[in-house]
Parts: C-alpha cells; structure tokens; sequence
C-alpha cells in the first residue's frame, strides 16, 4: 500500500531547517512527544503511514485513488499557503477559500478524527445491536415495513437484515472506509464556516520567539481572560476563534474573539503554542530546538482529544440510530 502523509510534508517545510545536503533534499524539523526526547527529523519521513487514505472493496482489494485525488487538492492550495506568512500579501480572490480548505482538511485527515470516527462507528454499532434485540421495536419495525410495501416482512427476516449489517459493519475495512468516505465532504463543511470567522489576521512572535504545529494544526479555542485559552470548541461556535499556525514566524488567526494585536508579546506567544502542544494527537513540530516546548509537551501535550474533552457536539440533538434505520427502511 501507499505511504501517506498524515501531515504534508509540503506544510512541515514551512517550519523546517534546509538540509546541510544540499537544497534539493528534505527540510529537517525537531519533532517533540510526551515522554521522550526531542529528535530532529527529515519532513519526507515525518507522519507517514501505509495506507492511511485507502478504501477497501467488498472483495478485499485496496483502492488507493483517493490519495492521488488529496495530493492534488493540496497541491492547489500550496502557493497561498506559502506566501500568506508575507506581510505583503495580497490575497487574490479565491485564496482565502484555498487557505480555509486545506487548513480544516489538516484538520479532518488527522489521526485523532480518525481515532473519534472510529470510536462513533463502534457505539452505532453497538446502538445496531441492541436495536435488534428489542423485541418491541423489531415487531414494531416489521409491521411498519410489511404494511408500506405490501409485502410481508417477519420479524426473523428484519432481524437477520439488521445482523447481516453488523456481520459486514464490525469488519476493520468497514471502519476505515467510514473515516474516508465523508471526509471530503466534512472538509468542505468545516471550510465554510472556517469563512465565517472575521477577521482573519496574521499574527508574529516577539523576536526570539516561534510558533510551533503539530500532527493536529488547526486549533479552536474560547478566550476565558487573563490571557487563558481554553481549546476545543466546533468551528459554529461564535465565541471560538481558530488558529493555523503558517510557519515559524507567522500564524493565521481567525475570529474577533482574542483581542490582542497582530504582533504579539512573550505571554501570548506562550498561551498559544500551549492551545496547539495541549490538544496535539502525538507529535508537536518546531524549527529551533526549545527546552521550553519539550517541557510544556510532557507536561501537557495531548491533554486535550476530540470527543472526549474537545470538540464535544453538546447543545446538539444528534438523530437516535432506532430512528435512523427506520428511515434506511423507506419509514417515517
């Protein structure tokens, strides 16, 4: 299969050194995790993964075309993404669009939406389950078909319909290709309301200062005051801003919420390298080796994940599976 990238290396050069081989080979970054030592690495090998974008077939043979269809999504977003750090930038139209895709496509692709849709995949599981081992809904369900088509529908033969979904759903392929089958679409959705946040701003560390990535860049955070950042929050949320961070010397700044200056001091720059080390997947990513990001790593990096203490769909009454797969089978 494939070696993907889970993050371009495209975007890890942005915070890359140039190799000492020479201009034609890989940047080199210095990739922090909790709990072990810093270590400098070539942006090539950096967040690989065989087969991350594949989709498996019903007879097992691996599709791997989307990669080649991301690759080139990408590709059309990497002259804005290079050239946003400019202060002399002039954002032509349709770049904000390029930016605002790519930045929720790092978003959606990265390892820890994949460890939430596949924890989703297995509570509609379960939820499948124990629908089918509901008498009263079965029975319920069977009359309901049989009456609306005019064909008889049992009980059994319901039961055995919903126990042949779950025989094909608990398959790993079949969790995987949920993960890749609506991830452009979820791309697109999370880019428009990404559009919505004004102003955008390119915010700068003080000198002596850099912004850090990591393996989960686009970050959403609620201002609580005294200069706290609290992160974690869905993109509709009008009091989150949301951050990308652009390079070393320049991060994207999306929202009013955080009133601070483009340029900003020591205890800002700290805040918001913290938001983005607490709710990285593994690894965070800086150009100059930092005592001080290999302490806040291991102190808190990954402190924060989605759906579990971020990014929590609270306020939102998500349809119950009982009723969805009453509209699977043609019901109200």
């Amino acid at each position: 299969m494939k070696n993907s990238h889970i993050i371009p290396a495209f975007y890890l050069e942005r915070f890359a050194r140039p190799s000492v081989r020479g201009p034609n080979n890989p940047g080199r970054v210095w990739v922090y995790e909790k709990g072990e030592q810093p270590d400098d690495r070539a942006t090539s090998v950096q967040g690989r993964e065989n087969g991350y974008f594949a989709y498996v077939r019903p007879d097992g043979t691996v599709e791997e075309t989307f990669e080649t269809v991301l690759a080139k999504r990408e590709s059309e977003c990497n002259e804005v993404l290079e050239l946003a750090r400019s202060p002399i930038y002039r954002w032509p139209s349709g770049s904000e669009e390029k930016l605002a895709f790519y930045a929720t496509l790092l978003f959606r692709r990265a390892t820890q939406q994949r460890t939430f849709s596949e924890s989703n995949w297995q509570k509609v599981i379960e939820d499948v389950r124990q629908a089918a081992a509901d008498p009263e809904y079965v029975r319920q369900t069977a009359a309901d078909i049989t009456l609306k088509r005019g064909i008889p529908v049992t009980e059994d033969i319901l039961r055995n319909a919903i126990s042949a979904w779950i025989e094909k759903a608990i398959q790993p392929r079949s969790t995987r290709n949920s993960f890749i089958s609506d991830l452009l679409e979820l791309v697109e959705f999370g880019a428009a309301e990404l559009l919505k946040k004004r102003p955008w701003r390119i915010l700068r560390p003080p000198d002596g200062m850099e912004f850090v990535t990591s393996d989960n860049p686009l970050v959403t955070f609620v201002p609580l005051g005294n200069g706290v950042l609290h992160p974690g929050y869905g993109f509709r949320r009008p009091d989150a801003d949301a951050v990308f961070p652009l390079a070393p010397d320049a991060c994207l700044l999306m929202g009013n919420a955080w009133n601070v200056p483009q340029s900003l001091d020591k205890a800002a720059t700290d805040n918001l390298n913290d938001v983005l080390v607490s709710i990285c997947d593994r690894y965070v990513y800086s150009k100059t080796l930092s005592r001080t990001i290999q302490e806040h790593v291991d102190m808190y990096g990954g402190d924060r994940r989605y759906g579990v203490n971020a990014f929590m769909p609270l306020g939102i009454k998500l349809p119950q599976v009982r009723q969805f797969l009453r509209t699977h089978f043609g019901l109200d």
